[in-house]
């Protein structure tokens, strides 16, 4: 009797709600601490191809306004065309990276 109302209380969502998002967010923290993951992005190991692709901008070898994705082996259907059309412009730097 009664268990409704006492269910579904006014401080139902700030209390349950909230208090299951923010334990499920503290619960990932604490697990990201007790097996040391870093959150921290350092692009020298996590990216080292488009340090790579970055260099050889840098040294002339690949022009600067070429789009690193037009280097990429797998392009969606919308690249594959954009790339078609830009074929003339950036030909001859689309194999740039296969050099090594």
């Amino acid at each position: 009797m009664g268990l409704p109302t006492r269910m579904w209380h006014a401080k139902f969502f700030t209390r349950y709600l909230w208090g299951t998002i923010a334990s499920i967010q503290l619960t990932g923290f604490i697990a990201d601490q007790q097996y040391g993951i870093s959150r921290s992005r350092n692009t020298d190991i996590m990216w080292p191809w488009w340090g790579e692709i970055m260099r050889k901008k840098e040294k002339g070898e690949i022009p600067m306004d070429m789009p690193g994705y037009m280097l990429c082996k797998y392009r969606n259907e919308s690249e594959e065309r954009w790339t078609a059309e830009r074929e003339e412009e950036f030909g001859e730097f689309m194999n740039a990276m296969d050099s090594e």
